[in-house]
């Protein structure tokens, strides 16, 4: 969330500005509001502030003053002026000192608003994915600029961080296992309040830049593998991230063409939640014994429905699905290892060496020792 602080002489500019423009659409907050620059730098001081706009012309210290010693305290920190057309030297000599952009009042009384913050939006973004690009910039920082800069959220993680440090706790990893787990489910899919939720979770835990890229590739590969069976497209995940916006937008993409290739926007999405719970267990849970009838009672479906969406949303009934994924991966078992065929079927899920070497056989035309040595 870009952090915004609203500075003008005229209360009423800067309740209409509060109130008109459309702060949410371009993920931005007013925080504060001040009616000279003396009171803005005294904001500035005691709170976090990701833009500033600030009129050029008033009372105690003018805009330009204003902008002047901001931009030495805070050198990183956007500027956008509010003026009239009519103060274009000041405008000049704004930009000049690093102002961003200008925001024309007679602009908001033609109810331009959107392409006025779209375009300071983009400036910013801009801004920071060249910091993000310069090798001079700490890690650090370059987090701090991909997320937008810290929030309440970070300064209480980091509180608990100082706290896990000091009791040599392993909770900051406890918290990424989670996080990673919720992700993994794929129940994010299949209802848009519980991915926001995420989202908001994933950016409160501040990862390093590399490590959410990590995070989020194995989000990928485990979609995947897990549900090549089912779709025919694979998904991908950008090379870079440029800002948390991408994140954001990238996680949404996801979920709209998942739906999609996995056929779950003709159910229910508590329906197509449960199936995708399912197949995941198939994966996940290779090793055990599994029965449709004990599965439908863990995602909550009775065991007929369970069938009936099942099949409609995967393509193959539940016992065909576990039958193809655990020869699937016996296949794999027996051309990538030298594990003994006995190992193989324990570990696709048959307690029986002869059995699995049956089902095999009706599977694949052949023996897994033949199989094994087949020419390829």
């Amino acid at each position: 969330m870009i952090n915004v602080l609203i500075v003008d002489d005229d209360q009423l500019v800067r309740k209409g500005l509060m109130l008109a423009m459309p702060w949410d659409a371009f993920e931005m907050k007013v925080i504060g509001e001040a009616g000279n620059g003396e009171r803005a730098l005294e904001f500035l001081s005691e709170n976090r502030v990701d833009l500033l706009i600030t009129d050029l012309a008033m009372p105690v210290m003018s805009g330009i003053e204003l902008i002047r010693i901001a931009r030495k305290q805070y050198p990183e920190l956007p500027i956008a002026v509010l003026t009239l057309h009519q103060d274009f030297e000041y405008i000049q000599e704004a930009l000049r000192l690093g102002a961003i952009d200008y925001i024309a009042k007679v602009q908001l009384e033609k109810e331009r608003f959107e392409e006025v913050l779209g375009r300071i939006h983009d400036r910013i973004l801009t801004e920071r994915r060249k910091r993000l690009n310069d090798d001079t910039v700490s890690e650090s920082d370059k987090d701090a600029l991909f997320y937008g800069g810290a929030d309440t959220g970070t300064q209480i993680l980091n509180e608990s961080i100082c706290e896990c440090e000091q009791s040599g706790s392993t909770c900051v990893e406890k918290g990424e296992g989670s996080l990673k787990d919720k992700l993994h489910s794929f129940r994010w899919v299949h209802d848009e309040r519980y991915m926001n939720e995420l989202l908001q979770e994933l950016r409160t835990m501040r990862l390093p830049v590399p490590r959410l890229m990590q995070l989020l590739y194995g989000v990928t590969v485990d979609w995947n593998r897990t549900f090549k069976n089912i779709v025919q497209t694979e998904m991908t995940t950008p090379v870079h991230f440029a800002s948390w916006q991408d994140v954001v937008e990238w996680m949404a993409n996801f979920r709209a063409e998942a739906l999609v290739l996995s056929g779950g926007q003709y159910l229910r999405k508590e329906v197509s939640s449960s199936i995708l719970t399912a197949v995941k267990m198939v994966h996940d849970e290779l090793q055990k014994p599994l029965f449709a009838s004990d599965v439908s009672k863990r995602v909550n479906l009775s065991r007929s429905y369970f069938n009936q969406c099942f099949k409609e949303m995967v393509g193959y009934s539940f016992n065909e699905y576990l039958r193809k994924v655990r020869i699937d991966k016996a296949r794999d078992y027996l051309t990538q290892t030298a594990k003994p065929i006995v190992w193989i079927a324990e570990h696709t899920g048959y307690a029986d060496e002869k059995y699995f070497s049956r089902m095999f056989r009706e599977q694949v035309g052949m023996l897994p020792s033949e199989y094994r040595n087949a020419p390829r």
